[in-house]
């Protein structure tokens, strides 16, 4: 006979369900808050009351803890480390976080399932005030682990997404639809994409502004034309390689981030082409290599310092107010950085 498992410890989600009501009016209840400018009846009061007591609830010991008590701690957690743009946020986040007199825990997960969600458990131990985080394989129910404990999260991304943690990025849809508008606007009619997967975030939406820009200045959409391929090193030169051989190759190449655009660069250059000349080449990042390749690389332009900068200032918003108000969501701007590359 197979041993029974534990039942499932009721949340404050749970509580909000039954009750009627949001998990910042349990947590207004519950911890004895006014709720500040929301008003709380007596009824929603005892709503929320009779729901603790039916599913006896329990507040998480480790965020009764943290309400009372802070490590001055904060993680970061990256895909990938030897993509230098990861390196560079890291960095912009440890230095905001040092102005507030607050340490810093950087973990690369190699882009893999289970490192995240090892480093959940991590963070759980460790009682981190809060985390910055660019996940691929998270989801609500995982980001839910930390907001349960009283760990304020920002996600860099629009996935997860999570009623109680926050999300920050650009728009990247319109970014990269403005970097291939401007091919478009050079005379080119032919333009390929080394396309991130689609299983990710940054894959998808970028994808999304290069088809976008396409259909908007009635250019058809050649699937022979998108070559998808991971993030990693090395890999746009294969993917280069592939839209090259086509019979009818493009004459302009928009890459999904700057490593996979030098890569693209490179080979073509290494294969006997000029660039701009036989072939256009645009990335997204703007990381320092931009512009130590020749041509420099024409791409898009993240302000890492203000992005840094402002994911520290919405975490210590919630640590130091109530970690679980509403969600918000905040785009940055980007700038498309003109290179000789295209």
């Amino acid at each position: 006979m197979k041993p029974r498992s534990a039942p499932k410890r009721p949340t404050s989600k749970d509580v909000a369900e039954l009750a009627g009501v949001s998990r910042t009016t349990v947590s207004y209840v519950i911890n004895e808050r006014t709720g500040g400018n929301i008003r709380i009846s007596d009824e929603t009061r005892q709503k929320v009351w009779a729901a603790v007591e039916a599913l006896n609830y329990r507040p998480s010991s480790a965020a009764q803890t943290l309400r009372t008590r802070r490590s001055n701690l904060l993680a970061v957690m990256i895909p990938r480390v030897e993509n230098p743009f990861y390196p560079h946020f890291a960095a912009a986040i440890q230095q905001e976080a040092e102005k507030a007199g607050l340490d810093v825990i950087i973990y690369s997960t190699h882009n893999e399932p289970q490192r995240e969600k090892d480093f959940l458990n991590v963070l759980l131990r460790r009682g981190v005030d809060g985390v910055v985080t660019q996940s691929f394989h998270l989801s609500c129910d995982d980001v839910d682990r930390l907001v349960e404990t009283g760990i304020a999260v920002v996600v860099h991304g629009d996935s997860p997404t999570h009623p109680n943690a926050d999300n920050i990025m650009l728009d990247e849809v319109k970014a990269v639809e403005e970097a291939v508008s401007y091919l478009i606007r050079q005379g080119h009619r032919r333009i390929g994409t080394i396309a991130g997967p689609e299983t990710t975030w940054t894959g998808r939406l970028r994808k999304q502004g290069y088809v976008n820009a396409l259909q908007a200045h009635g250019i058809p959409v050649d699937a022979d034309l998108i070559c998808e391929t991971s993030f990693r090193r090395g890999y746009g030169a294969r993917a280069m390689q592939e839209l090259l051989a086509l019979q009818d190759s493009p004459t302009a190449v928009f890459a999904a981030n700057d490593m996979l655009a030098i890569d693209a660069l490179l080979f073509a250059i290494d294969s006997g082409l000029s660039v701009p000349d036989d072939v256009a080449i645009v990335g997204f990042d703007n990381i320092p290599e931009a512009t130590i390749v020749r041509p420099r690389l024409t791409t898009i332009n993240k302000d890492v310092t203000l992005l840094g900068a402002t994911a520290v200032q919405m975490l210590m918003e919630r640590i130091e107010g109530d970690s679980l108000f509403p969600a918000r969501h905040k785009m940055l701007d980007y700038q498309v950085m003109y290179r000789e590359s295209a």
